[in-house]
């Protein structure tokens, strides 16, 4: 469960004693009450042999909407297990989006064998879905939508509504898109619109003309920044003639902005974006040693630059204690620098033309930091250890490591979108590695140049 609510944890607590028990009425009971979401946070919790055996006793209803909801690892365990029959017709309930993302996970031979068990139409429908990148807009889109040609009428409409809601099982409907003879998309009537017009008012009276649309091939982040930007419910999608192909709801969106949050988070950290707690130990290691083993040859400069001033550090071996405070503030104030750039291309506020202003105030902010710490540190440093040397030593270090920090903490992120590759990619750790070399390679450099002047 993602959250320990007390309601569900009496659920998964009495779901337990029912299973010892072989209650399996009783459970299909508790199922027929819970929303498919909170279903999917039980059976996530139970053990794999369990999982599967709940999930059988789903209607294929409930269980086509349940399926959906599952963790990664709960998924693919009772995917591996279910039969091709059952997999079938819980593939034909679903919405043509839904479909496909499910399917696109499949064998080829298991998907070969589901597209041909499905209504025509629908696996017409995936078929062409699945043509597109997963990624994109045409990825994420449903064709099922309700569309009336421009001469219609309000009545017409309105029976169109109720038409593909019974019979074609549409659901979240919330507006009625328009096209001209050509199938091109000109406007959309809301429901509510619908409601109060006259019925013989012709919708293309009606419509709304300047509805924004996207382009089939345009990129998932880009279709989350615009139901953000234009507090939409539903975004219809066209190809490059302006020809209607689908639609794109608000509970798709939200998807894709977790979606890409989380790949943000992950890539920062050098993860694959299908890492999880869940995940067996061979997998996570597998994604997650070839960015340690990068991190250990950028840690490698930093052992150069400290052996390089090892006659410094043998003359004041008090220079090694400080040196960690040096490298570890560098390291977060471009860790800092790092969240906002990554976060301000993600979300379109930072472009290559803004780039310069952001770079001249995140070094103003890197000055202004570098300055207000390295004094603290160099006073502590003073009347810590009674030498004065170290404290301006490490106060001038500070102020040099900050300032870089926030420097590469833009121009990392900045550099690898140039190079149109995603600026999340790997950047802290490169952040860090250079953080690390700079700071060792300022703090002694100083040292050594005020020891030979001074002492």
């Amino acid at each position: 469960m993602k959250e320990d609510k007390p309601e569900q944890i009496k659920y998964l607590q009495q779901l337990r004693e029912w299973i010892e028990l072989k209650k399996e009425f009783d459970i299909i009971d508790l199922f027929a009450i819970l929303h498919p979401a909170d279903i999917a946070d039980l059976i996530d919790h139970l053990k794999e042999e369990e999982k599967i055996h709940l999930f059988a006793l789903l209607d294929v209803e409930k269980a086509s909407d349940v399926i959906l909801e599952l963790s990664d690892i709960s998924r693919e365990q009772i995917l591996e297990e279910i039969s091709d029959k059952k997999l079938t017709e819980i593939v034909d309930e679903m919405e043509s989006d839904d479909a496909a993302d499910l399917i696109a996970d499949l064998s080829e031979a298991q998907a070969k064998i589901v597209l041909e068990g499905i209504e025509p139409e629908d696996s017409q429908d995936v078929r062409q879905l699945l043509k597109y990148e997963e990624d994109t807009a045409g990825g994420i889109m449903q064709s099922e939508l309700v569309c009336v040609h421009r001469n219609a009428t309000i009545r017409d409409a309105v029976e169109a509504v109720v038409k593909e809601s019974e019979f074609e099982e549409i659901e979240n409907i919330y507006n009625v898109f328009v096209t001209d003879n050509e199938n091109r998309l000109i406007g959309t009537v809301p429901l509510q619109r619908l409601i109060t017009a006259k019925p013989n008012t012709l919708v293309s009276k009606c419509m709304d003309e300047n509805i924004p649309s996207v382009n089939v091939d345009v990129d998932q982040e880009e279709v989350a920044r615009m139901f953000e930007k234009y507090d939409l419910v539903s975004l219809p999608v066209v190809d490059h003639a302006n020809t209607l192909l689908g639609r794109i709801t608000v509970d798709d969106a939200v998807d894709v902005m977790e979606e890409e949050t989380s790949e943000d988070i992950f890539r920062i950290a050098g993860l694959g974006e299908d890492d999880s707690v869940f995940n067996k130990p061979l997998q996570s290691v597998r994604k997650r040693l070839p960015w340690l083993y990068l991190n250990l040859l950028t840690a490698l400069a930093s052992v150069l630059v400290i052996g390089f001033f090892e006659d410094t550090i043998k003359m004041m071996v008090v220079l090694a204690v400080f040196m960690p405070v040096v490298a570890g503030l560098g390291g977060n104030a471009g860790s800092q620098t790092l969240t906002i750039i990554v976060r301000g291309l993600a979300l379109g506020e930072l472009t290559f033309e803004t780039s310069k202003k952001a770079l001249f105030k995140e070094t103003l902010v890197g000055i202004a930091n570098g300055v207000c710490v390295g004094i603290v540190i160099g006073i502590i440093a003073y009347f810590w250890k009674g030498i004065p040397i170290l404290g301006v030593v490490l106060g001038l270090a500070m102020v040099l490591n900050i300032l870089v920090g926030t420097l590469v903490g833009t121009l990392i992120p900045l550099g690898l979108k140039w190079l149109k590759m995603d600026p999340a990619l790997g950047s802290h750790i490169f952040v860090t590695a250079f953080t690390d070399a700079f700071g060792f390679l300022s703090f002694l450099g100083l040292a050594t140049i005020f020891i030979k002047l001074f002492m």
